[in-house]
């Protein structure tokens, strides 16, 4: 099998003739791996790992700077604040695990009127360059290609504010509904250009919104499914139109709401955060594994940063034979690999993956 056709069959819930890999890391972490495996400055990392998928992304067409955290940052206000095409603020910051975008300004928190929401200076789609989706989609064509979408809830309540936007949708409920039929629009508009643009050669679109706590979701899931779930539902309906499939992406425990995600279309569940509650992968498997893939389940919160090689091989392989006995696994970290992740760990989890050593280099 080529990429394309292994990740197709493990979406399909066949067996490929091996796990289909994933593979996300923070900017340092790639730069440790590529001086670990001796690669050059222009060797693909992700290549190195068997890596099956690939992405398809427009290019942003206005001015903007080089620190951002999800959408591009077009203005700096107090100094350091990045402010992206929403207004929202974010502050960078050097931890002992890496680089991050601190969420910092909130521009709608004061808005108490419907007016002043809609008055707010709202993104367009037209801001975005589609016009190379197609070629890069060619070039990866014996990969499964995928587009991304951020999803409706976390621009909201970073728009709002996180106390806020959740006290609106208990008190507030046309004011928080205003923000996310704004932000719906877009998204919408923005994931039709990708796809039309894509002319057929896109396999999956991503939509990431996490909704997700270590304990259970950040909201009751009555709220979620009378507020988010027809939204989320109307997305995937519009990519299904396309003839693509959809992975959806939440941190945390989303346990409750996977019947629902299999009811509106989702085909892929990320990253299955291990050590969440009701998140482990092997049960999951059990109960919905008929109906749903699963890409992720390495746990980067205990496993990867704090065992030893041998044990992060041993908990991969079993991963490989359970979670991906006759398909349904993409594999792949329960988070991007972060600085705390020994490198040595990483190669364990892709050698066993690979089913052979990268690059003639052995891990203890």
């Amino acid at each position: 099998m080529n990429a394309k056709q292994r990740v197709q069959a493990a979406v399909a819930h066949r067996q490929p003739d091996r796990v289909a890999i994933d593979f996300s890391a923070r900017d340092e972490v790639v730069e440790k791996l590529r001086q670990r495996l001796g690669l050059q400055p222009t060797d693909s990392v992700p290549e190195r790992l068997g890596m099956d998928l690939r992405g398809a992304q427009p290019e942003f067409a206005r001015p903007c700077k080089s620190l951002a955290y999800a959408d591009p940052t077009i203005a700096i206000i107090d100094g350091d604040i990045h402010c992206d095409i929403w207004g929202v603020g974010f502050r960078p910051n050097q931890t002992s695990c890496g680089f991050y975008m601190d969420l910092a300004h909130n521009p709608l928190r004061n808005a108490e009127t419907i007016e002043a929401i809609e008055e707010h200076a709202w993104p367009s789609p037209d801001w975005w360059d589609y016009s190379h989706i197609a070629e890069t989609a060619r070039v990866n064509a014996a990969y499964w290609v995928c587009g991304h979408s951020r999803g409706i809830f976390e621009i909201s309540w970073f728009l709002r504010g996180f106390e806020g936007f959740l006290t609106d949708l208990a008190w507030e409920p046309a004011r928080a509904e205003v923000i996310m039929d704004h932000v719906q629009a877009y998204l919408m508009k923005r994931t039709r250009r990708v796809l039309e643009a894509g002319g057929g050669l896109i396999d999956m679109m991503e939509y990431n919104d996490d909704v997700g706590s270590q304990d259970g979701l950040l909201m009751a899931p009555d709220m979620w499914r009378h507020y988010l779930k027809p939204r989320m539902a109307a997305f995937i309906a519009m990519c299904k139109q396309f003839g693509v499939k959809v992975k959806y992406h939440s941190c945390g425990s989303v346990r409750a709401i996977i019947p629902d995600l299999i009811e509106i279309g989702v085909d892929v569940l990320n990253p299955i955060q291990a050590r969440a509650a009701g998140m482990d992968a092997e049960e999951l498997k059990r109960e919905y594994g008929a109906h749903i893939a699963f890409n992720g389940g390495i746990d980067t919160q205990d496993l990867l940063p704090f065992a030893s090689a041998a044990e992060v091989r041993e908990a991969t392989k079993r991963l490989i034979d359970i979670v991906g006995k006759d398909g349904g696994l993409i594999l792949a970290p329960s988070h991007v690999f972060q600085d705390d992740v020994p490198v040595e760990n990483i190669i364990a989890v892709y050698e066993t993956a690979l089913g052979s050593s990268l690059g003639g280099l052995t891990t203890p």
